[in-house]
């Protein structure tokens, strides 16, 4: 593990740490805030590629895309609601559970839990996902990856494993990563974020210019924290910047994975 990851997950283990000492609004913005929800799922739990996975959308669809979150795990309510969402837009939509029921516990060591699931090593469980997408069907594939999800994201593009990424502030992510990209590809980063600064983002940005051969669009969002886009609470300001976001998510998708 490079210099960079290292950083990167200090960065992650504070951030956990302090979301784990707080149990109020860390954030004007209603970032970083995990609420509780009465959302009725519209998915089911399966095995699918050799893990447990949240599948929502249209069965016969030839189009997937395949959602990775953050530490936290594919069981909390806005994981599945934006599963739900992409599905809504027609996309057979696979949320997996890459820690095997072992996700990161608010309060726990966060240290041995990132070593026993490093995002490096996510790309390993992915691939078995594509290929049953492949198997059933599916012609083309996008992918999406939130927080720790979005290294896993980017290690994909690397390869002809999907037709198009979208990274939301992704941890542990680094230029490297972005120079190795392969596919269309879209980054949406935060004005507040600590763990995936607005100048890194910038950086992926200037990196991403110098390759036309690869369709990218970047945006920062003004006034956000980490986790905006899957962590937010019920206030108007965060609930519209989610909502933006994941509509700049599904547009990324349509343009890339529709014609």
């Amino acid at each position: 593990m490079n210099l960079t990851v290292k950083v990167n997950m200090l960065f992650l283990g504070l951030f956990v740490l302090v979301n784990t000492s707080l149990s109020i609004d860390i954030s004007k913005n209603g970032a970083n805030v995990e609420m509780s929800s009465d959302y009725c799922e519209k998915g089911k739990v399966k095995q699918f590629g050799g893990l447990d996975c949240y599948i929502s959308g249209p069965s016969y669809s030839k189009t997937a895309i395949i959602l990775i979150t953050d530490v936290f795990g594919f069981a909390p309510s806005h994981s599945r609601e934006i599963a739900d969402k992409v599905a809504a837009a027609g996309y057979y939509t696979v949320l997996p559970d890459f820690f095997r029921g072992d996700p990161y516990v608010r309060g726990k060591p966060f240290a041995p839990w990132i070593k026993k699931h490093a995002p490096e090593k996510g790309i390993k469980d992915a691939i078995p996902i594509i290929k049953a997408l492949k198997a059933r069907g599916i012609t083309k594939i996008g992918v999406a990856g939130f927080c720790w999800g979005g290294k896993v994201a980017a290690d994909l593009s690397k390869h002809p494993y999907v037709e198009a990424t979208v990274l939301l502030h992704p941890t542990s992510t680094t230029t490297e990563d972005i120079r190795g990209d392969k596919v269309p590809i879209s980054i949406l980063g935060g004005e507040l974020d600590d763990l995936c600064k607005p100048e890194l983002v910038k950086e992926f940005e200037n990196i991403l210019k110098s390759k036309p051969e690869v369709d990218s669009f970047v945006k920062i969002f003004p006034g956000v924290a980490h986790g905006w886009t899957l962590r937010y609470n019920n206030t108007e300001f965060a609930i519209k910047k989610a909502e933006e976001s994941h509509s700049d998510m599904l547009h990324w998708f349509d343009m890339h994975l529709r014609h």
